[in-house]
């Protein structure tokens, strides 16, 4: 009986070391990670995201694990910290973080933390033991980015597409930061030709098909690009011009400092150069609308609605101007931009249609109201930047999409792409 008791405690005592093991294990994953999140920060800052470089990301590791209660000794004042300043008698703990330039045999950026306790045996001395030492080590992957990234980003809800919409996309992907069961979402016969992996902050839904075996579903969000941009212009006033346009064809910012309101678009409208509109713009009847050109609707109560069914090729420009409160930062973003539309959120949002002759190139940025493609729409003929971010995105029509020409051989004059640094624990 007594051999048993004993064999009874010493399995008592080995079940304790295996929960101290969880415990390791779980500091050195926060501290892998944490530490991970910062190193994103110095390898690849993105537009639109914060970083907080105040602590380097050995600091920002030994924090993850001292809010996890493991800390090295005399080092446990980091905040939301819940280790004690002395701990038991026998027992002492290590964190050490580290960068790597390569692991397993890959090269790249990461992130090691290795969490240790060393404790007394008690029962275990009868097998030779004086102390146990119970670690774990974790090691977190930073990745620079998307090798693809999106050509659609939907911001806040989701991207759906309806009826029998077909949407071609050969060289990037569709994403949507909506947390909803449908952030990318098939409803009808859609067709749908994706090349590219997509991406969602929530689930993937369809109703026939296999359309949903491209998505990566529950990933992290992509944040907007040109989150600058639009702080800049729509904070934008009627004051910060120098001339107005009214009840006359456009004008652009390059010949008259200039901003339109009410324009009149004729049945061949030619649009080259940056052009301001303030207002309630409307696209009546089947106009022929062509150039080089980026569209700019700001100021409050500024809409934009397509009431016929217009033919609309436009190429974006590299390089659009503006009023002097547009720092030169903020105009280096605006590059292939197309179309801004600031205007509020609605319900109904912003519908666009064109014939079936109609192309986009260049980047549609609508971030505060919802947009539904409801005629047929396409990149450029060829290499071209069509690239659509907006606060939600629905395809009704025929659309083709292609970014792989949004960036520059010299990377100047290149579009704003969505993108995201990715960090996972890879042990």
């Amino acid at each position: 009986m007594v051999p048993l008791v004993g064999f009874m405690a010493l399995g008592g005592e080995a079940g304790s070391w295996y929960v101290t093991k969880q415990r390791v294990q779980g500091a050195a994953d926060a501290a892998a990670y944490a530490g991970g999140l910062r190193l994103a920060c110095d390898s690849a800052p993105q537009p639109g995201v914060m970083c907080n470089n105040s602590q380097p990301y050995d600091y920002r590791g030994r924090q993850g694990a001292a809010q996890n209660a493991f800390c090295n000794s005399g080092d446990t004042s980091y905040p939301g910290s819940k280790c004690t300043t002395s701990l038991p008698s026998g027992i002492s703990q290590s964190v050490q973080v580290a960068s790597l330039t390569s692991w397993n045999g890959t090269a790249g950026n990461f992130v090691q933390a290795t969490v240790s306790q060393q404790q007394p045996a008690y029962l275990a001395k009868l097998l030779g033991f004086s102390t146990i030492n119970v670690a774990a080590t974790a090691v977190a992957s930073v990745a620079a980015g998307l090798a693809k990234p999106p050509c659609v980003l939907a911001l806040k809800d989701p991207v759906t597409f309806q009826g029998s919409a077909t949407v071609s996309s050969p060289n990037c992907g569709i994403s949507s930061n909506s947390a909803a069961a449908n952030g990318i979402g098939f409803v009808g016969n859609s067709g749908i030709s994706v090349n590219a992996p997509s991406y969602t902050v929530g689930g993937c839904s369809q109703t026939g098909g296999s359309q949903c075996t491209g998505v990566q579903t529950y990933q992290q969000p992509i944040p907007d690009p040109l989150s600058a941009v639009n702080t800049a212009l729509s904070a934008l006033k009627t004051s910060d011009f120098a001339n107005q346009i009214k009840n006359a064809a456009p004008q652009p910012y390059e010949t008259c400092s200039c901003y339109n309101t009410n324009p009149t678009f004729s049945s061949t409208t030619s649009l080259n150069g940056t052009y301001y509109f303030s207002g309630n713009i409307t696209i009546n009847g089947n106009p022929t609308i062509t150039g080089t050109a980026t569209l700019i609707f700001f100021g409050s109560g500024t809409s934009l609605k397509f009431t016929g069914n217009p033919t609309i090729k436009l190429t974006a420009m590299a390089a659009p101007t503006g009023p002097s409160v547009l720092s030169a930062s903020v105009k280096a973003l605006m590059a292939k931009l197309l179309i801004y539309d600031g205007e509020a959120y609605s319900k109904q949002g912003v519908n666009i249609s064109g014939t079936s002759n109609s192309y986009f190139n260049g980047t549609v940025y609508i971030p505060n109201a919802p947009v539904t493609y409801g005629g047929n729409s396409s990149g450029a003929p060829s290499s071209g930047c069509y690239q659509v971010i907006a606060y939600a995105v629905s395809f009704q029509g025929n659309t083709t999409l292609d970014n792989s020409g949004c960036v520059g051989s010299s990377g100047t004059g290149s579009a704003a792409e969505p993108n995201v640094q990715t960090v996972r624990l890879v042990q």
